[in-house]
């Protein structure tokens, strides 16, 4: 099995890859050895001119789409010098091209296959200092000690909750979304030196609307040492990588902490406003000049 057949295979089961192709067969879109990222893509989206991975004949191939046949399902599969590989059906359509060394592709994001619902788990992260750790009822103990400073309601609302409250809240998380539309992941975050938590991290994720909500809470003695910073960023690249399109949070306008995390992970405030709160949205970075 080749490279491409072996990422072929990885991208149909969900992931999204970056590699660099050899060969000058697609110059001057993509030279010899640049690297690339490559999404699982819906086939029926695709147009002429996405650059697509897809089997053709037996062969994997990292070229254009130079025809749509959409009653018969299949797109034509050709290079950037005039060959044409051949036509292949849906089903041995791949992935699409999203960037090539960091530069987006006009309009290849809105083509990615989103994953269904109930595929989305929380995943164990990590960060220099951090382990997100996919919730559990027997985290309610420790996180009633955690999280039992009023002051960290002053923005969220509520109250601490007992230990025997928050077991039966992670119950109800732990069991899912009542709403099969829509995903809730949730962390705790534990420090990797003493082994103790710290805070949460959780995405509300909603697939068919291309969109997560985040949010973050940190302990009141252990704030001000950017572990906030550290999980929310953990959170935002796992939820691209899913991938997510559309990453939200709301914020408080007189939170100025949680704004100044929100800031560090890429976010930036809107003129939107829900229950008196700023809708953050984030932003991801602009491609290089060049």
């Amino acid at each position: 099995m080749g490279m491409l057949d072996a990422l072929a295979d990885r991208i149909g089961r969900g992931e999204t890859v970056e590699f660099r192709p050899a060969g000058d067969s697609m110059v001057p879109l993509i030279h010899s050895r640049r690297r690339v990222r490559v999404a699982p893509v819906d086939p029926a989206l695709v147009e002429p001119g996405d650059i697509v991975l897809a089997r053709v004949a037996g062969t994997v191939y990292l070229h254009l789409v130079s025809a749509v046949d959409a009653p018969r399902r299949r797109v034509q599969i050709s290079n950037n010098r005039g060959r044409v590989n051949g036509w292949t059906g849906h089903d041995r359509v791949f992935g699409i091209c999203l960037a090539v060394e960091g530069v987006p592709r006009p309009g290849a994001a809105a083509k990615v296959r989103r994953p269904a619902a109930r595929t989305v788990h929380a995943a164990e992260l990590t960060t220099p200092r951090l382990d997100l750790v996919p919730l559990r009822v027997e985290h309610a103990g420790e996180m009633a000690l955690v999280l039992g400073d009023p002051v960290l309601h002053a923005f969220i609302g509520g109250a601490p909750l007992s230990a025997d409250a928050l077991r039966a809240r992670y119950a109800r998380l732990a069991s899912g979304s009542p709403d099969p539309a829509v995903v809730w992941c949730n962390w705790v975050l534990r420090l990797r030196g003493d082994g103790r938590l710290v805070g949460t991290a959780q995405a509300t994720v909603t697939p068919a609307r291309d969109t997560a909500e985040l949010a973050w809470v940190i302990a009141t003695p252990r704030q001000g040492r950017g572990f906030a910073t550290e999980a929310a960023r953990a959170v935002t690249a796992w939820l691209a990588e899913l991938p997510v399109g559309r990453l939200i949070a709301h914020i408080h306008p007189d939170h100025h902490a949680s704004a100044a995390v929100a800031t560090a992970c890429g976010f930036a405030p809107t003129a939107h406003r829900e229950d008196g709160e700023i809708r953050w949205e984030h932003r991801p970075p602009a491609p290089p000049n060049g």
